[in-house]
């Protein structure tokens, strides 16, 4: 699944614990519910820096994909400092390999963050309702829970106000479990 088993593979024979904690629409489509394919996979790497883009690199050489389809372009924002910290779900570790997935919340805290009108505004909307976010006053208090100290910015609150006017979505069923490895 998106390259995952061999990027594990690659990453196996290094002996010191390495891997990815995957976030944005990646993380979604992985493990939370159906949505349009994404062409990267954003990440926190675990373990070295330089080995793990050259892990990256290598299965992009073999399947004819561009180098930054595995990035951490993304891990800047990744909630580390509020009263709550991001917690991940396992989908693989052997033991020296992990492959996590960020939780449904820090996802929303994440998407509330970037706020981008008609890029965000169906994973908002599916978030909210796998949630049960059913007011602006909720979503601010999620938000505000992983950005301590930072107010919901405006357009995030247009965003919400949209979706609760329309009306959330039925909650989505999630996808299968991936098999990785």
């Amino acid at each position: 699944m998106f390259g995952l088993s061999e990027l594990v593979a690659r990453l196996r024979d290094g002996g010191e614990r390495r891997g990815i904690c995957i976030v944005g629409g990646a993380a979604l489509a992985l493990r939370y519910f159906e949505r349009e394919a994404t062409v990267d996979i954003d990440a926190q790497f675990i373990g070295s820096h330089d080995e793990m883009l050259a892990a990256s690199r290598e299965v992009a050489d073999a399947n004819g994909w561009p180098h930054d389809w595995l990035n951490d372009q993304a891990a800047g924002f990744i909630p580390h400092y509020g009263r709550r910290t991001t917690e991940w779900e396992t989908l693989y570790d052997d033991g020296t390999v992990v492959i996590q997935v960020a939780s449904p919340e820090a996802m929303l805290a994440m998407k509330l963050r970037a706020n981008r009108p008609g890029r965000d505004d169906a994973d908002l909307a599916k978030l909210m309702a796998l949630r049960g976010i059913r007011s602006v006053g909720a979503a601010e208090e999620l938000y505000e829970d992983f950005y301590s100290g930072e107010p919901l910015p405006d357009r995030a609150v247009r965003m919400v106000t949209r979706i609760l006017e329309v009306g959330l979505p039925p909650a989505p069923k999630p996808p299968p479990r991936p098999e990785i490895g």
